[in-house]
């Protein structure tokens, strides 16, 4: 069958605040890749059309240029509402089409996503590839789609079925690499500051995560860390290398450290393979020390995100996160002794968080010097605890449609914070992060490339744009 597997059409200004699209990057949908492959195997023609680059109505026009059987999206939650409009118009265009949605909405949403799209066929839960390939072959054979794990779908009277969960993957070795030929790699830009050399190709090397934070919403949907072996990661790398001429590679994972000895291996056979290439990771405080940072320093790593969140342990207790603050300090400040550079996250609004204690996390931010640092409102996102029972914690601001974590519009406020102050800490802390003489000096000094020297001037029109725009609101 002629399949599509598409990603909504969206822009910066539906994601990021004005002040931050200038540094702004699109990622290929890897997910969507994954499922292609799979569905390739099976003897189906795949296409993949991402809407970062297209309007609504391009979208359509080259979603049924196609001529497809069955279209498939990918969704996240604030985009459910563009996607109800683009089904209804493939539908329209094409009666006898087939839709399918997959990824955090549907994950999150269930059985609401046929009872708000009466176009839609089938909603995918949780990991797609197993579960598209059946919905494919049942469609294509004229089968009941009834029983099959892991969707909900609509019979042939208008009935809507919610099927058992499907088992997750276990062997993630077992899965076919990424079909990144289905997409125009050249086309994509990743964000600033989170790449040190192009091409870069994106690896998810585990799946899952074993912690459950209370702004977390997680498309696996239970505690089950995944992991693939140190042969199938780097053979994947190694194709990528070979193939692509890719020299970074981005690692997915939500803890790519979890597992030491598995990292060390894939490190050895980085190594081993004579692979020129440069990596990011994101890591726990808890699961690094200086041996493995050293190996993974020699194996190309360049730097790791380590999620602090807040410098109040009482707010990071609040959030599940698990970890001591003083573990995180201790391992950002190894990191940057062993060579490596580290990417900072932070997060403002957290339950029970102070305006204080929000001065007390900039601080900290500026004190560990990370190449590079985001600050974060608090969202809640559906499928998580705090989108999930929010009146335990504050008060939700903005609809789901038009609520994200990078957007200037704060989602969440809680009872301990005015919105207004949530915004005025994000703000604050990019100011004295980023306009601190000591980070100035500490970048400039690291420049080794052009494209270091691209990013730092996007992120330096993108500061000077936060300065002088909150100022002249201020003023006016």
């Amino acid at each position: 069958m002629r399949i599509v597997l598409f990603v909504p059409n969206w822009t910066f200004t539906d994601i990021r605040a004005h002040d931050t699209q200038g540094i702004a990057g699109v990622w290929a949908p890897t997910g969507l890749m994954y499922v292609a492959s799979v569905l390739r195997e099976a003897g189906h023609q795949v296409f993949i059309e991402d809407g970062a680059f297209w309007s609504e109505q391009e979208l359509t026009d080259r979603i049924l240029g196609h001529e497809p059987d069955i279209a498939g999206a990918f969704v996240i939650a604030m985009f459910w509402e563009r996607t109800k409009k683009l089904l209804k118009k493939l539908k329209s265009s094409r009666p006898d089409i087939r839709l399918m949605v997959g990824g955090h909405a549907p994950s999150a949403l269930g059985r609401r996503c046929l009872e708000e799209s009466p176009e839609l066929d089938s909603a995918v839960i949780s990991e797609a590839e197993y579960t598209a390939r059946e919905l494919v072959n049942a469609w294509e054979k004229g089968l009941d789609t009834a029983g099959i794990d892991g969707c909900i779908v609509r019979d042939a009277k208008g009935n809507i079925i919610e099927n058992q969960p499907r088992r997750l993957i276990e062997n993630l070795d077992d899965l076919p690499f990424p079909s990144v030929d289905l997409v125009n790699l050249d086309r994509y830009q990743p964000s600033a500051g989170q790449v040190l050399r192009l091409p870069v190709m994106q690896v998810i090397s585990s799946r899952g995560c074993t912690h459950m934070c209370l702004y977390c919403y997680r498309l696996m949907g239970d505690r089950c860390l995944r992991m693939r072996s140190p042969k199938n990661v780097v053979d994947e790398i190694e194709l990528y290398v070979k193939e692509y001429g890719a020299k970074e590679i981005k690692f997915w994972d939500e803890l790519f450290t979890y597992d030491k000895a598995r990292v060390m291996e894939i490190c050895r056979l980085i190594n081993e393979r004579n692979l020129d290439i440069t990596w990011w990771c994101s890591a726990r405080g808890d699961t690094v020390d200086e041996e493995l940072l050293r190996t993974m320093k020699k194996a190309g790593c360049w730097c790791i995100n380590f999620g602090v969140e807040s410098a109040v342990q009482k707010n990071l207790d609040t959030l599940r996160k698990g970890i001591k603050i003083e573990t995180s300090v201790k391992a950002i400040k190894l990191a940057h002794k062993v060579g490596l550079k580290t990417f900072g996250t932070y997060i403002f609004g957290i339950p029970g968080e102070t305006y204080e204690e929000g001065l007390q996390t900039i601080r900290l931010a500026r004190k560990l010097r990370s190449y590079y640092t985001e600050f974060f409102p608090i969202t809640p996102f559906p499928g998580a605890e705090l989108y999930e029972n929010s009146s335990k914690y504050g008060v939700i601001l903005r609809d789901m449609s038009d609520s994200g974590m990078l957007k200037e519009e704060i989602p969440f406020k809680p009872f301990s914070l005015s919105a207004e102050q949530v915004a005025e800490l994000r703000t604050r802390a990019y100011r004295t992060v980023y306009l601190d003489p000591g980070y100035i000096l500490m970048r400039l000094w690291s420049l080794r490339s052009w494209y270091e020297v691209k990013t730092i001037f996007r992120g330096a029109v993108s500061l000077l744009s936060m300065i002088f725009r909150k100022k002249y609101i201020a003023d006016t």
